[in-house]
Order: C-alpha cells, then sequence, then structure tokens
C-alpha cells in the first residue's frame, strides 16, 4: 500500500517536473528568436503574412515531425518572442492540424498486408483527413477574409495581461 502511494506520488511530481521544463523550454526558444537569430526571425515574420505559405509552413514542419503539439509550441514560441505575428500563427496552426492527416495515413499503410486491416484504418484515417480538411476549408477563408479567431485570440490574451502569477519558470530554477 505504502509503495503505490508513493509510485502515485512520484508520477504526479514527474507531470509537473515535465510540464516545468516544457515551459522553460518554450521560454528559451522564445528567447533565442530575441537574440540570436533575429534577421531570420524578420524573414519568417515576413513570410507567415501570406496565410498559405503560412498554411504549408505548419504542414511541413508537423510532417517532418510527426506530431502537431510539437509543432503548435513551437508556432507560440514563436510568436511569443515576437517572430511570428498571432495572424501568421494562426494558418501555421491550421497548417499543424492538416499536417496530422499524414501521420494518420503512414500508420494506416502498417497495415496494407493484411487487406480487411487495412481497409479499416484508410477508412479511420481519411475520416480524419476530411475532418481537417473540410475545417481547414471553412476556417482559411473566414480568418482570411474577417480576422475572427485573430480577433479572438488577441482579446482573450488581452484579458490576461494584467494577470499576476508565474511568468518566468526559468525564474524559479
Amino acid at each position: 500500500m505504502k509503495n503505490e502511494k508513493f509510485l502515485t506520488l512520484l508520477k504526479i511530481l514527474g507531470v509537473f517536473t515535465c510540464l516545468y521544463l516544457f515551459l522553460i523550454g518554450i521560454g528559451g526558444i522564445g528567447a533565442a528568436f530575441k537574440g540570436e537569430f533575429k534577421e531570420t526571425a524578420a524573414k519568417l515574420l515576413e513570410a507567415t503574412q501570406s496565410p498559405i505559405v503560412g498554411l504549408f509552413i505548419g504542414i511541413l514542419a508537423t510532417t517532418i515531425v510527426q506530431s502537431s503539439s510539437t509543432t503548435t509550441s513551437l508556432i507560440v514560441g514563436l510568436v511569443a518572442a515576437g517572430a511570428v505575428d498571432v495572424g501568421g500563427a494562426i494558418f501555421m496552426v491550421m497548417g499543424a492540424n492538416v499536417g496530422t492527416t499524414v501521420t494518420a495515413k503512414i500508420v494506416s499503410l502498417g497495415h496494407i498486408t493484411r487487406k480487411a486491416e487495412f481497409r479499416r484504418a484508410f477508412a479511420a484515417s481519411s475520416v480524419h483527413d476530411t475532418f481537417n480538411f473540410i475545417t481547414v476549408a471553412i476556417l482559411l477563408p473566414l480568418e482570411y477574409s474577417f480576422h475572427i479567431m485573430e480577433r479572438m485570440a488577441r482579446y482573450m490574451g488581452s484579458t490576461f495581461v494584467e494577470v499576476s502569477g508565474v511568468t518566468k519558470p526559468e525564474n524559479y530554477l
């Protein structure tokens, strides 16, 4: 019984430690872009002004790292560092969501030698594809025309500007 409680406590501590290190990593990415990569960041900011370029950056990054969560976390770090503005980041996140469809297709191809399994796996990955493509097909033109998500994001961000709390986790090392 004591071992189970101890293991549970260790797991909880491990989760908080990983979250803390993740936040420090995101802060480090932001600091790196502010200091070392100002010219590159300026070029990236300029490139992401086009929604299609932003979409394809997100797709490519997610396809390479096989994780939309990683891509989205990097995009958040880029926005925090000022390398990408919120408007450009929205299209990159849309691209990250489309990029996950590549991962689903790759997984379905793992079943290609077993016909029945492959048919089911490919169908399931196609549902994932359809959902993401339809979402982007609807939201991309709306966002490009009316900036709905950008306005919502800026409003929500301004709501938390004066909130006190942990702002730099690396200060607590």
